[in-house]
């Protein structure tokens, strides 16, 4: 008889990197409720307070929407049994600019998390001046690396030009496409897609790094913490991939409130955000989550990844003038697997 549990997801084994989206905005939800039980006082008449948190659908890269979804309430609904808390958490998933920016500007939601491209399409001053950040290894910041094999004569990013090349499908990693478009860009090369051959995206970062590693695709983008992970899982993957270029620090996906909610709610988040790891509950949380901390940071942290966007958009649109395809965002030749 076929087993019928196998082909239902497994949310409590530990976080692996395809699944690190939903994991992380679990995280979120989760974060919300331990904080508020341990911080907020009852309400006087027992009622239970609505924060609503938004999630662009781009944060699920590589999971099944529906099966996120459902994660998601189970998650929270689970907290509030467990911990008898007087904040409801609702999540919806929103699809596209115009969705986020209908829910954000008409207070259909109160808080939400979505990739620094998206930010920039709403505009900062529809959100909060403060925003949480997961940190690992001390950092809120992402580097992207391009790698290819020790053996190739590449010794420069410009060298791609021809050449076949795989991004990795993520949202931390996703202002690696738009980097990597404006350093061909700036070498007069054209975007990523009219560089290199052949361009894919792969959702897990073995399909990104192990065939290049074995020469069946010339080229990957991958974040440093991600290449790091392969080296430690094989060190002959460090030896066999040299690195031919490397971004500056960029903090890709950002979690903020509306910029016109406020109230004790969200000031007993962002006050005692930090503080997650004080707890016993906390710390099976971020350890089950593969995070060290959130912290609260200023929205300026996002300065650098606004700028790289608004030189590529710039850049884009020169290169429409004189005849070459014109794109806001990069577009993969073909289309890879679904954090």
């Amino acid at each position: 008889m076929r087993n019928r549990s196998a082909n239902k997801t497994d949310w409590r084994r530990p976080c692996g990197v395809g699944r690190w989206s939903v994991y992380a905005l679990l995280l979120v939800v989760a974060a919300c409720q331990i904080l508020l039980h341990a911080y907020e006082a009852p309400a006087v008449d027992n009622s239970n307070t609505v924060l609503r948190l938004g999630f662009s659908s781009s944060m699920f890269a590589g999971v099944n929407e529906n099966d996120a979804k459902a994660a998601l309430k189970i998650w929270a609904q689970a907290l509030l049994l467990e911990h008898n808390v007087a904040v409801i958490a609702e999540s919806q998933v929103l699809n596209g600019n115009d969705e986020i920016a209908n829910a954000v500007r008409n207070k259909l939601l109160d808080a939400i998390s979505l990739t620094a491209e998206e930010y920039r399409a709403l505009g900062g001053e529809w959100m909060s001046t403060n925003a949480i950040l997961g940190v690992n290894e001390g950092l809120i910041t992402q580097e992207y690396l391009v790698l290819v094999h020790a053996d190739s004569h590449m010794e420069r990013i410009e060298d791609l030009k021809g050449h076949s090349l795989v991004f990795f499908q993520n949202p931390t990693a996703s202002l690696a496409p738009v980097w990597l478009d404006t350093q061909l860009l700036n070498s007069g090369l054209g975007q990523t897609r009219q560089a290199c051959i052949r361009v894919t995206q792969g959702a897990k970062l073995s399909q990104v790094v192990l065939p290049v590693f074995f020469r069946q695709i010339d080229a990957c983008v991958v974040t440093r913490r991600g290449f790091k992970t392969m080296v430690e899982l094989n060190p002959q993957v460090g030896q066999r991939l040299k690195i031919l270029g490397t971004s500056p620090p960029l903090v890709p996906v950002v979690f903020v409130f509306r910029a016109d909610y406020s109230g004790r709610v969200r000031d007993r988040i962002l006050t005692n955000i930090n503080r997650m790891h004080a707890t016993v509950a906390s710390q099976q949380v971020l350890t089950l989550f593969q995070c060290e901390n959130l912290e609260v940071h200023s929205v300026s942290c996002l300065v650098p990844a606004l700028e790289l966007l608004a030189t590529h958009a710039r850049l884009c649109e020169r290169t429409s003038q004189i005849g070459l395809s014109h794109t806001n965002s990069p577009i993969f030749n073909t289309k890879g697997g679904g954090l």
